[in-house]
């Protein structure tokens, strides 16, 4: 099932790409032997290559709204944009005891001393559960005119995150944790972040 969302919604291109070599070679045919059944395959293939295309224009699949939100807070963590990254978080965010106006506290603290460079997301629908797992590295530079840096063994992340739609349909951060260095909570995060103001 994956699969097939995958090909009709969130990358066409090797569909149309087939469609329109169909096209090509049942047009050729028509060319040359003059056969209206290959031209009818041929239009019929064309509307499919369209068809296709235009399908993934229109929908938007869970995992383009996840991409789409974790891109949005990649470019707040390289501007520094606090409230942009925020908005990203789901008001229902919870790491035990620590919830979202604790972790914005973190973020907006954060970002006075680091900008973060990310890599590439890997994402992974829980069609059951309606969750998503983001894996994502994050790499911590130093913002402008910080005063201090982070220790080289905390420069590099691997955070993970669930994501889950809102009541807007909004696919948003609900839970995160840090896989390298090990575990590590916001909670510790913000420990570690309110040395480099001292």
């Amino acid at each position: 099932m994956d699969v097939v969302v995958h090909l009709l919604f969130e990358d066409p291109i090797p569909l149309c790409i087939l469609f329109g070599l169909c096209a090509l070679v049942a047009g050729i045919i028509c060319q040359r032997a003059g056969s209206t059944r290959a031209m009818t395959v041929a239009f019929v293939c064309v509307a499919l290559a369209m068809g296709v295309a235009l399908l993934a224009w229109l929908v938007e699949t869970d995992r383009e709204k996840v991409a789409r939100t974790v891109k949005t807070m990649a470019a707040a963590g390289e501007a520094g944009d606090a409230a942009k990254f925020l908005a990203c978080v789901s008001p229902s965010y919870e790491n035990g005891p620590f919830k979202k106006e604790d972790l914005a506290k973190v973020v907006e603290m954060g970002f006075k001393y680091v900008r973060v460079s990310v890599e590439p997301p890997a994402i992974r629908i829980h069609h059951q559960t309606e969750t998503a797992m983001v894996t994502q590295v994050y790499r911590f530079l130093p913002a402008p005119g910080a005063p201090a840096t982070l220790p080289p063994e905390y420069r590099t992340w691997t955070w993970e995150g669930t994501f889950a739609p809102d009541p807007d349909r909004e696919w948003r951060l609900r839970a995160a944790v840090a896989m390298q260095p090990e575990h590590t909570t916001p909670e510790e995060a913000a420990k570690l972040l309110s040395r480099l103001g001292r």
